[in-house]
């Protein structure tokens, strides 16, 4: 019997595997989508929607602790953890249906299984000691990442990656953190409203080192008023589980026993089992891929994380639907990381699009709002952080932003889309916002480059001609 023959065979089934696979079934292809474990990938399954699913949940923790300052009296409560995480599986069940069901009313086969190459155009695909081959027209590689443990091992009982940390049943009373990226930034969140007593190793000078160090001080300032001990400069050099918990010794001398240890120090490329060799493709730390994201093989892309990449399922996502149309001979497009939010869900969340301001310091207008002067953020007691622009002089346009505070996620969006859009400042500062809103404070960030903010007052040095 022939191997099944597909237009496009997809491996990996993440934001960036199942957006390729609907672009190509959306084109008329017959399309084959392969999972080695659970639809949807890690950040379904074991990353970003179960992460904010329990961001939510501290949020709402903190919610109820601040109540008395809007005049509510809260005697008792409790958190019920299993029914937190009774929850989670709630709400990655449902979407993970929802996924599949989407996909097979789009046509899409799904092919359960570990993928391999066997020849450039042909796959191997193993399933509980079952092989069978398919033939590939076209092939994207969305093999995501996987998480390193540095120096160690993670037994996912003590000392864990992000999955043991989801998978564990009880709050740890003391939990260390390893590393002070986007992923230990948001647990630490968490599990400090949770009532753990978190200590946050980071070896840079920051948390989140790629980030705007502005907004960076609003958020270490929260994770210390919460009890949060906060360890930048400073590394691990020891780290073992002993007993019912974990012992730690840190660069400054520091010695912790904790109940568990989570290792967020980032992920390498998951392509050990792809058998690249055999289907002529290239690779170092990751897949490699030219702007186009074809790999050596022409009728080869690779997205994601199998890149040595970003991380950001949004992101692999976009690259998904691009790899389909440059295989199948679109004009040729890249994507400009530029034009990519990124965004850390810790409490005050953090967002930002476009270069920071000290790459592009001399050559852009930073301008900065805060929160606490809208009328909306005393409303809802929400007055931490502000609003960041980068405005080009020359063009007026906009380059980037930054926000912290409640929902940046959400408003950073404006920013993307004038980013996007090659909007300038004065588009902005005309752009009516309902009131009161925090919307409003993008606006006026915009407005004071010229010195015409309601809110606050222009200064000389800072006020612009009107063009």
């Amino acid at each position: 019997m022939s191997a099944p023959s597909y237009d496009l065979v997809v491996i990996g089934s993440g934001p960036g595997g199942y957006a390729a696979a609907l672009a190509g079934a959306r084109r008329g292809l017959r399309v084959g989508l392969v999972e080695r474990e659970h639809w949807g990938g890690v950040c379904l399954n074991v990353g970003c929607i179960p992460t904010k699913a329990l961001a939510s949940v501290a949020h709402m923790i903190r919610k109820v602790q601040q109540a008395q300052r809007l005049g509510i009296m809260i005697r008792e409560w409790a958190v019920d953890y299993p029914a937190v995480r009774a929850r989670n599986e709630r709400i990655v069940s449902t979407l993970r249906r929802g996924l599949t069901e989407l996909l097979q009313r789009e046509r899409v086969e799904l092919i359960e299984g570990v993928a391999a190459f066997e020849q450039p155009t042909r796959l191997v695909v193993t399933r509980q000691g079952q092989s069978s081959r398919i033939e590939a027209s076209r092939i994207v590689i969305a093999t995501g990442g996987r998480p390193v443990p540095g120096p160690w091992t993670f037994d996912e009982r003590k000392i864990l990656s992000y999955r043991g940390v989801l998978s564990l049943t009880e709050i740890p009373r003391a939990l260390l953190i390893i590393g002070g990226g986007a992923i230990g930034c948001e647990f630490a969140s968490i599990f400090s409203a949770l009532g753990s007593r978190v200590t946050i190793v980071e070896q840079q000078p920051q948390l989140l080192p790629a980030d705007d160090p502005d907004a960076v001080r609003w958020l270490t300032r929260r994770f210390q008023q919460e009890g949060v001990t906060v360890s930048t400069g400073t590394t691990v050099q020891e780290l073992a589980a002993r007993g019912s918990g974990v012992a730690a010794a840190l660069s400054d001398g520091t010695h912790l026993e904790v109940d568990a240890a989570l290792i967020a120090i980032g992920q390498r490329p998951n392509i050990a089992s792809l058998q690249l060799e055999a289907g002529g493709i290239q690779s170092g730390r990751g897949v490699q891929v030219d702007p186009f994201l074809r790999t050596s093989q022409p009728h080869v892309a690779a997205i994601g994380d199998c890149l040595e990449g970003h991380g950001l399922a949004h992101w692999a996502s976009a690259e998904g639907g691009l790899a389909v149309r440059n295989l199948l001979g679109d004009p040729m497009g890249a994507l400009d990381a530029t034009e990519v939010p990124r965004c850390v869900f810790a409490d005050p969340e953090l967002a930002h699009i476009g270069p920071l301001e000290s790459q592009v310091k001399d050559r852009v207008r930073a301008v900065r709002f805060s929160f606490g002067a809208l009328g909306k953020s005393h409303c809802d007691e929400e007055t931490e952080g502000f609003v960041k622009l980068l405005v080009d002089p020359a063009t007026d346009r906009l380059r980037g932003a930054t926000i912290v505070g409640t929902n940046a996620s959400s408003l950073i969006h404006y920013a993307v889309l004038a980013v996007h859009q090659g909007l300038t400042a004065k588009q902005l500062a005309k752009t009516i916002t309902a009131h009161p809103t925090m919307p409003e404070a993008i606006t006026e960030a915009a407005a004071s480059v010229y010195g015409e903010s309601l809110v606050v007052a222009a200064r000389p040095h800072t006020r612009a001609q009107v063009p």
